[in-house]
């Protein structure tokens, strides 16, 4: 069985989480956590706090990291944060982000010449902030087996989907288009 571990932190994305625990949190062949640097309530977009358990310590055996929204993107990683994804991934840990999570990842050095996507609406300030990463903001996700992002909430059930299932690209988005 995978291990899938969600990385919040206040403010987290209702919605975004939702795409993971849809596509990861259901009985199936994962098991789905979330952990956040301080355990305790978090607060969320949709003005209410969950409780969130885990610490870090939860990525430790981690086989995905998801990281969802990442709000204010402006906001520095924690050096426990930064230290917990960059030992995840130098295990082995695939790290996938939706919409404003590749901040998180980028503020690692992690997608450092490498291909990346996020929100339209986030693409001009993640090449402005990191040049390092080339910015694809016409791509709905960009998976390189070790990483992968995606543009929004849409796109990032869509990557998970495909994370999951092995599905092939889109074709949870092409369910959702009108006949």
């Amino acid at each position: 069985m995978r291990r899938v571990v969600a990385l919040v932190r206040p403010v987290t994305s209702v919605c975004e989480l939702g795409c993971a625990v849809e596509a990861f949190g259901t009985p199936r062949r994962h098991t789905f956590e979330t952990c956040t640097g301080t355990p305790g309530p978090v607060p969320t977009d949709g003005g209410h706090a969950m409780a969130v358990s885990l610490g870090l310590a939860a990525l430790d055996g981690a086989d995905t990291v998801i990281v969802p929204g990442w709000l204010p993107v402006e906001e520095p990683l924690s050096d426990p944060v930064r230290g917990a994804l960059l030992r995840a991934h130098a295990r082995g840990t695939r790290l996938v982000t939706i919409c404003s999570g590749v901040f998180a990842p980028a503020r690692t050095g992690l997608l450092d010449g490498r291909s990346a996507t996020t929100h339209w609406g986030r693409a001009e300030q993640l090449r402005r902030e990191f040049p390092q990463v080339r910015v694809e903001p016409d791509r709905l996700y960009v998976a390189h087996g070790d990483t992968a992002t995606s543009a929004d909430a849409c796109a990032g059930l869509d990557l998970c989907l495909r994370a999951r299932t092995g599905m092939p690209p889109g074709a949870c988005l092409r369910a959702f288009r009108a006949p």
